[in-house]
């Protein structure tokens, strides 16, 4: 099914994500039929009533954000925003951290796919600088994503985060010599807090042991569900 979220958001944006089923992968590069990549697709469209058709990336784990009137399938980048209407913003994930952000005036918005290199390299820190308002004002939604018991990581990403000063026990938790489990959606709300954003709403949503989800560590092959933010006008 396609989730709107229980996020209180300014008149004229909305936001919602959507299941494996619901309409289904709508990640093209994952193997998948095309022609039922479209009719996905085309079904997301006509079920959220969506203004225009989502401006898809190609996604590649980096600090690259595009505006929405520059997005396209060929363009690498890993956050897209907007910040005049009718505009989709929309990310693909299937256990990277989808955020999703709101001025809180409504006149801009802007969606991530924050994977731990992403944010490792500045992801979120990237993505707001295209922001104008107060940091204060801006809403940010953590969407699905693995969760912390089923995200085992190595030195080298606990390691990633201390020049960040997002690494302690709430973030990072100790498992064997060398294992950390990481906690991706802690991760992104130290930074977006010590980028001055405090608003932020969690799904506490794990892909990983809720089917509803897709999810690359339970399954390498999966497709990948969409979380969304548009304006209207």
């Amino acid at each position: 099914m396609l989730y709107p979220l229980s996020w209180s958001l300014p008149p004229g944006v909305q936001a919602a994500i959507t299941d494996r089923v619901c309409p289904g992968n709508l990640a093209s590069h994952v193997h998948a039929d095309p022609s039922a990549v479209i009719r996905h697709r085309r079904q997301l469209m006509r079920q959220l009533e969506l203004p225009v058709a989502p401006r898809w990336l190609r996604q590649i784990h980096s600090a690259q954000v595009v505006h929405f009137n520059d997005a396209a399938p060929t363009v690498a980048a890993d956050a897209i925003y907007a910040d005049h209407g009718p505009a989709v913003c929309a990310v693909l994930t299937a256990d990277c951290l989808p955020i999703l952000l709101c001025s809180g005036d409504g006149s801009q918005i802007a969606a991530i796919h924050a994977g731990w290199r992403g944010l490792a390299q500045g992801i979120i820190q990237q993505t707001l600088q295209q922001f104008h308002g107060p940091r204060e004002t801006i809403l940010a939604y953590l969407g699905p994503a693995i969760s912390v018991r089923a995200f085992e990581v190595g030195e080298d990403v606990r390691a990633a985060f201390l020049p960040l000063h997002a690494v302690d026990s709430t973030t990072f938790r100790p498992h064997i010599p060398g294992k950390w489990y990481a906690d991706l959606s802690q991760i992104a709300a130290r930074l977006l807090a010590q980028e001055g954003c405090q608003r932020v709403t969690f799904s506490q949503q794990c892909t990983y042991y809720d089917q509803r989800w897709d999810s690359y560590r339970r399954d390498p092959h999966c497709g990948r569900f969409a979380s969304l933010i548009w304006k209207n006008n």
